[in-house]
C-alpha cells in the first residue's frame, strides 16, 4: 500500500501546478472516472484488497520475465515456416531417392564388372583388331591355342609351312596324345593299379608280421615306458619289474635276493680263543694200597696184603682217567649284508600273456 501511495503522490498534481488548455479539455472526463472525495472503504474491503494484492505478481518481475519470452504469434509463424520447409525437404528427398539405385543392387552389379585397371592392362597386351603383317620369316606357334580353324594367308616363301598347316599338325599330335591317354586310362592304368598293394591289406600284413615276431610268451623290451599293446596294437602284456632275466630250465621261476646270505658266502675259516673255565681233579691208585680219593692226603693211603706182593719198587702209582670234557666257542659276527649289484642299465620289459 505504501508504494501505491507514494506513486499516487508523485503522479497527482500539487496545489501550485498549472494545466494547459489541452489538458483541461479532458479534465472533466478524467474527473468522472475518479472516486468521490468523501468515499470510504470498510475493513473487510481493505482486508480483501490486501489478500487480492498478495495474490498479484510483482509488475517489475513480470516485465523482466516477459522480456525473456518469445512472442506467441512470432513463434507460431516460425513453426509454420519450419513445417513448410520440412515438408519441402521431405518431398525433395523423396524425389532424389527415387532417382538413386538400390545399394544392394549396385553392389551386385559392381561384383559383375571387371576392374578398370585390370581391363586396361589386359587390353594393352592385346593386338589391334585390324593390324596386319606384310611379311615374316619365322613363326612360333608353341603357345598359340586355337578354338577354331583360321584361313592360311602365309606367303609361299619361307617358312614353307603355313601357320595353319603347323597348327593342324600340332592339333593332330594333340589328338594322338589324347588317344594314348584314353588308352592308358582304359587298359594300362588298371593293370598297374592291380599290381599295387591295398593300404588296408598292407596294414593287415604288417600286423601279421608283428604277431609272428611277438607270439604269446615273447618278451618285449624298450627304453620307452609306452606299453607294447599300444606300440604293436595287439596282445595282453605283463610288465617285469625289479628282476634280472636268468636263462634256466624252467620259465617264470623267481629267485635270488638283493642281500648276500650265508649260502652265498665263499668258503672261509675263523680263529678263536677259550677262557680258563673247566677246572677238575683226578684220583691216584697205588698197587697194594687202597684208592686214594681225590684231594686226600697221601698219608691216608691204606695198604692191603697181597700174597704175591713184590717189593715196593715194582709197585706203581696209577692216575684215574675220570674228568674227560670238551670246550665250545662262538666268534663275533662279521659282514653287514649290504646290497650287491653288478653294473647294470635299467630298461622296461614285458612278456606277452595272451
Amino acid at each position: 500500500m505504501s508504494s501505491e501511495v507514494t506513486r499516487a503522490e508523485n503522479e497527482y498534481s500539487k496545489k501550485t501546478h498549472t494545466h494547459t488548455i489541452a489538458n483541461i479539455t479532458n479534465l472533466q472526463e478524467t474527473l468522472n472516472m475518479k472516486s468521490a472525495v468523501g468515499h470510504t472503504h470498510s475493513i473487510s474491503e481493505i482486508t480483501d484488497l490486501n489478500v487480492s494484492l498478495e495474490k498479484k505478481a510483482d509488475k517489475e518481475w513480470v516485465a523482466s520475465v516477459l522480456v525473456k519470452k518469445a512472442d506467441k504469434e512470432y513463434v507460431d509463424e516460425k513453426d509454420n515456416e519450419i513445417i513448410e520447409r520440412a515438408e519441402w525437404y521431405h518431398e525433395w528427398t523423396s524425389k532424389i531417392l527415387k532417382t538413386k539405385a538400390d545399394t544392394g543392387w549396385v553392389s551386385g552389379c559392381l561384383d559383375l564388372k571387371a576392374d578398370k585397371t585390370y581391363v586396361n592392362d589386359e587390353l594393352d597386351n592385346k593386338a589391334d583388331k585390324n593390324h596386319t603383317h606384310k611379311s615374316f620369316t619365322t613363326v612360333r606357334a608353341d603357345d598359340i591355342i586355337l578354338n577354331f580353324d583360321l584361313g592360311s594367308s602365309a606367303p609361299l616363301e619361307n617358312p614353307s609351312t603355313s601357320v595353319k598347316d603347323t597348327l593342324n599338325n600340332l592339333d593332330n599330335s594333340c589328338r594322338n596324345i589324347e588317344s594314348h591317354a584314353r588308352n592308358f586310362e582304359a587298359y594300362e592304368l588298371p593293370a598297374m593299379l592291380d599290381k599295387k598293394a591295398d593300404k588296408t591289406e598292407l596294414q593287415t600284413l604288417k600286423t601279421e608280421i608283428l604277431q609272428t615276431l611277438y607270439p604269446a610268451g615273447s618278451i618285449y623290451t624298450s627304453m620307452n615306458s609306452t606299453r607294447p599293446e599300444v606300440v604293436l596294437g595287439f596282445g595282453e602284456w605283463k610288465q617285469i619289474v625289479d628282476k634280472f632275466l636268468y636263462c634256466a630250465r624252467y620259465s617264470k621261476t623267481a629267485g635270488g635276493s638283493k642281500k648276500i646270505k650265508e649260502a652265498n658266502l665263499p668258503p672261509h675259516t675263523h680263529t678263536g680263543t677259550t677262557n680258563t673255565t673247566g677246572s677238575h681233579s683226578h684220583s691216584i691208585t697205588k698197587r697194594g694200597y687202597r684208592n686214594l680219593a681225590a684231594g686226600s692226603d697221601r698219608q691216608g693211603m691204606d695198604r692191603y696184603d697181597i700174597s704175591s706182593d713184590p717189593v715196593d719198587s715194582n709197585a706203581g702209582i696209577f692216575c684215574g682217567t675220570a674228568g674227560n670234557h670238551s670246550h665250545t666257542f662262538t666268534t663275533n659276527p662279521t659282514g653287514l649284508g649290504k646290497d650287491y649289484m653288478p653294473p647294470y642299465m635299467t630298461v622296461y620289459a614285458w612278456y606277452r600273456i595272451a
